[in-house]
């Protein structure tokens, strides 16, 4: 007893959802008990779960009239009952395929009364034809002696609509549960997408700002350039100018390039390196493939500030910093490597670098899910890699260029 539904085309186990409306309607009568959802839809599923259905009817219409039967009719009244219930039961189950067969697509949209009315016009047509069926293989003879008889006519009726009677009501219970947790659903998309956008107002108002003592150590070191060396001092306002300019589009942006992000870093890294000399060296590997994806903005400067800020800068003879960024299969992998102190001198030097990694990880959890992550790892020559690994669509084979 089952009608089937029309397929979601992007995944077929999972038929589609019409309400309001018919309930979901690849489920069985017996999957509107929680013990029967266990096993995913199938033609095999419901014939078992059919024959459970009119297993139960039988036993339970031979229950009101068993203590009532002589033994030499109690055996054969089961069967005639057994045989009876599996030829309604199957009926019904062949005349809502066939239905689903003959209106198509088209059997979603039925709501209302059209929809009261099939469950009650299907079940119905079921008693009959099943009951018809069921007389022939008991006794064919008695086909036209007792089958057209009124009393037994009316009874079909009875039965007919008691059957009908329960299995709309069973469905209404069922569709009332799915559109509970349609709603449930909802609500909670309504509050993850007001999450994430409360995430990335945030994230603007971060990117927007400055840190004040990197803006104040920059400005006094161009200041203290002016008189040795003039030159030098313009170029390192020039840089500051260039940074600034790229670091507020970013923060205007919901989504930029790689290539766009990459731009702000080395413009970051420029300044840093009128800063700190020959302490600080980099190196950026980008494929095409990865620079033409698009990723939220400042997801890498915190990376690299960090690196500089904890790695690089307590070392007294600075080091290297080397980005590299390519696609694997689906997944956009980011590493950013320093051969500055490591771990152990993270902890004893400038507060904040650990936070900053903290709040990194929990963006790419709130933006990709488990389909992103972030992973610190310590070099064995010393310094910290950070890796990120990020779910991002395939565009064309990726070709490496250094700079």
């Amino acid at each position: 007893m089952m009608k089937q539904a029309p397929v979601n085309p992007a995944n077929p186990a999972n038929p589609i959802n019409s309400s309001p409306g018919i309930h979901k309607a690849s489920d069985h009568p017996l999957a509107l008990i929680p013990f029967f959802r266990r096993w995913q839809p199938g033609i095999l599923r419901d014939l078992v779960y059919t024959f459970i259905l009119g297993l139960g009817f039988a036993l339970f219409f031979f229950a009101l009239y068993a203590y009532n039967l002589s033994r030499e009719r109690f055996f054969a009244q089961l069967w005639n009952n057994l045989v009876i219930a599996m030829s309604i039961s199957y009926s019904i189950h062949v005349l809502f395929a066939l239905s689903s067969f003959l209106l198509g697509p088209g059997l979603e949209n039925i709501r209302g009364w059209k929809w009261a009315a099939y469950y009650t016009v299907v079940p119905s047509c079921g008693v009959f034809v099943g009951y018809f069926l069921a007389v022939i293989l008991i006794n064919p003879a008695a086909l036209h002696v007792n089958f057209f008889k009124p009393s037994v006519i009316f009874n079909f009726a009875v039965v007919s609509m008691l059957v009908s009677c329960v299995l709309l009501f069973a469905y209404l219970i069922r569709e009332r549960e799915l559109l509970d947790k349609e709603r449930i659903a909802t609500e909670q998309r309504r509050v993850l997408e007001f999450e994430r956008r409360a995430l990335e107002a945030q994230l603007r108002m971060l990117q927007a700002q400055i840190e004040p003592h990197f803006l104040y150590n920059t400005l006094a070191n161009a200041v203290g350039l002016i008189q040795p060396d003039p030159a030098r001092a313009r170029l390192l306002l020039e840089r500051l100018i260039d940074y600034l300019r790229a670091t507020l589009s970013a923060s205007r942006d919901s989504d930029t390039l790689l290539q766009s992000e990459i731009d702000t870093i080395s413009a970051y890294l420029e300044l840093m390196k009128l800063r700190m000399g020959e302490r600080l060296r980099y190196r950026i590997e980008l494929s095409d493939h990865a620079a033409s994806l698009s990723i939220p903005p400042m997801l890498l400067q915190p990376v690299v500030e960090n690196a500089i800020s904890h790695g690089l800068e307590p070392k007294i003879e600075g080091g290297e910093i080397l980005l590299k960024a390519h696609v694997e299969m689906d997944h956009l992998h980011v590493v950013i490597s320093d051969t500055g102190v490591g771990f152990q001198m993270v902890a004893s030097s400038k507060p904040g670098g650990g936070v900053g990694l903290a709040n990194l990880r929990e963006r790419i959890a709130a933006l990709y899910g488990k389909q992103g992550s972030l992973h610190i790892t310590e070099n064995a020559a010393g310094g910290v890699s950070v890796s990120l690994h990020l779910p991002l669509p395939l565009q064309r084979t990726p070709e490496f260029r250094s700079r």
